[in-house]
């Protein structure tokens, strides 16, 4: 297919490779295999997929890869250069003493002892975040709903009542017996 400027339907490449012995399926597996490394191109043309590879074509995705690896080769030396003048600045450094390096040890442990202690002021300030406060402002939205309907069925109950038995009790009477408040209201 390199060879010629032309192009392919999938039947005829089919027929070609059944000339030289390839089953059908076979062609059909490599077409697909080269169309998907970008070793031949597709397209479909009306009801038609045709496909073609031309010389030129296979030279340009060669050059473009050329320069990709070639730019990332002097990346990579870049880094590599600047790598080895921090490792020999680092090497010409003296080695710690004993002494600097218990002290830095020491920092570091005092540094590690802060960070749980920042941690355990995180958990703390979870406990009362922005989640745990939508909850607790939805649960309380439930509990003053109940607490009204409860009263809504308390002053239903009381105003039966005081109908029922009108002249023998009166309502502070009838508050008292059951505990309600002189207040008794709604909540708001």
């Amino acid at each position: 297919m390199q060879g010629e400027a032309s192009f392919f339907t999938l039947k005829e490449l089919e027929t070609l490779g059944k000339s030289k012995g390839v089953i059908p399926q076979a062609v059909k597996d490599v077409v697909e295999s080269l169309v998907a490394d970008d070793e031949v191109q597709s397209d479909k043309v009306g009801s038609q997929l045709l496909f073609w590879a031309l010389p030129s074509q296979r030279t340009a995705t060669l050059q473009n890869k050329r320069q990709k690896l070639e730019a990332e080769t002097k990346h990579l030396q870049a880094e590599l250069q600047k790598l080895q003048a921090e490792l020999t600045q680092l090497s010409s450094q003296p080695a710690p003493t004993e002494e600097e390096a218990a002290t830095l040890r020491a920092q570091a442990a005092m540094e590690r002892k802060k960070c749980e202690q920042l941690r355990s002021e995180i958990q703390a300030y979870e406990r009362c975040g922005p989640a745990k406060l939508a909850e607790m402002k939805k649960l309380t939205a439930i509990a003053k709903e109940a607490a009204n309907r409860w009263a809504d069925n308390i002053c239903a109950v009381r105003s039966l009542f005081l109908r029922e038995r009108r002249g023998e009790i009166s309502a502070s009477q009838f508050d008292q017996t059951f505990g309600l408040p002189e207040e008794f209201e709604y909540l708001e």
